[in-house]
């Protein structure tokens, strides 16, 4: 029923949006904020679509992929975000990694939850976002880290459990969806942190 009510509201904003855009003309310094604004309600649907299925198991569609490529899709759905807040990203992918069988969807999902955390987390003009792959000990390893305000060791814990938030907007289930999405591709997801220095997140997948 939540569901239903938040998304009427979120098509009459789509296609109110699509009328705007269609009435103003190409080219204008707009453009950016119609992307920012249309990336935003694809991420409530699917954030909507999550909550739904947080009840029950994920169905999965495994299929292989370069982890590389999934990474490099993940950062082009916030490039927008990013040069919003001027975020250095570096990338640091390893070359000879072995694909990765995986839903793409969900996996880009988890990176997703965890990159908007970190650019949520870091100074405008001086943030920095490094992404980086390589294989460890049979696994694919992703690591994400930014020089954000980090995270207090108490609080560490908590951060996957659901509806657990610092934000005072925040709902709770970005990385409680991560984390389930790692959990059902039976990878692994480590969390680093230091308090005004930045954080890592570390998930590990079974290279294939």
């Amino acid at each position: 029923m939540i569901a239903h009510e938040v998304r009427n509201p979120l098509t009459n904003i789509t296609l109110s949006l699509e009328q705007m855009e269609s009435e103003l003309k190409d080219g204008t310094d707009l453009d950016i904020y119609f992307d920012i604004i249309k990336r935003n309600l694809n991420r409530i649907n699917v954030l909507i679509t999550e909550l739904l299925n947080s009840s029950k198991p994920a169905e999965l569609t495994f299929n292989k992929y370069s982890i590389n490529k999934i990474v490099d899709d993940s950062i082009k759905d916030i490039e927008d975000r990013i040069k919003l807040k001027g975020i250095k990203v570096t990338k640091e992918y390893s070359s000879d990694l072995c694909d990765v069988n995986v839903d793409y969807e969900k996996i880009k999902i988890a990176l997703l939850n965890i990159m908007v955390n970190a650019i949520e987390a870091v100074e405008d003009d001086k943030g920095e976002l490094i992404v980086a792959t390589k294989a460890e000990d049979g696994k694919c390893v992703v690591e994400i880290l930014d020089n954000g305000v980090g995270i207090p060791s108490e609080i560490i814990p908590k951060i996957f459990d659901p509806f657990f938030s610092r934000k005072a907007s925040g709902t709770g289930l970005g990385l409680s969806t991560t984390h389930h999405i790692i959990r059902s591709h039976k990878g692994v997801i480590d969390v680093t942190s230091e308090p005004n220095k930045g954080t890592k997140f570390s998930i590990k997948l079974e290279i294939t």
